[in-house]
C-alpha cells in the first residue's frame, strides 16, 4: 500500500516517460515516511472517451489517485496531496498553461479491517 492511480486524457500536451513519473510518485511517498517502497503499485491510465464540463474537445484532465490504508492524519494526507500536485505540475506545464486543463490529486482510504492481500517475495 498505497495503490497510486493516475489518470489522464489523451490531449494533453506533454507526453513524459511515465515510468520515471511514477518512480518520482514513489520517491515523494517514500520521503513522507509513511509507506515502504516495496508496497507502493502504480499504474497510469489514458482515456481516450471522456467528456469535461461542456463538452469542449480541448478540456483535458490529470489526476492521481492515491489509495491508501485507513489510520493517517489530515495532515498527512494533505501533505502526500500537495506533494503530488507538485510533481504533476512540473511534469505537465505545457498542459498546465493550454488554459483548460484540470489537475487534481485524492487521498482515498481503504477499509484497513477488509483489506487483504497476498504477497510473494523473490
Amino acid at each position: 500500500m498505497p495503490h497510486c492511480i493516475l489518470e489522464y486524457t489523451d490531449n494533453v500536451l506533454d507526453q513524459p516517460n511515465w515510468r520515471e513519473l511514477l518512480l518520482e510518485i514513489h520517491e515523494a511517498l517514500v520521503a513522507s515516511g509513511l509507506f515502504q517502497r516495496a508496497d507502493i503499485k502504480s499504474r497510469v491510465v489514458c482515456h481516450s472517451l471522456y467528456v469535461i464540463g461542456d463538452g469542449d474537445p480541448k478540456r483535458a484532465f490529470v489526476t492521481l489517485n492515491l489509495q491508501i490504508l485507513s489510520g493517517r492524519t489530515d495532515e498527512q494526507k494533505t501533505s502526500l496531496s500537495q506533494a503530488c500536485l507538485t510533481i504533476l505540475q512540473r511534469t505537465f506545464p505545457k498542459t498546465l498553461h493550454q488554459g483548460k486543463c484540470s489537475f487534481t490529486v485524492q487521498v482515498s482510504e481503504l477499509h484497513r479491517a477488509s483489506y487483504q492481500r497476498i504477497r510473494t517475495e523473490d
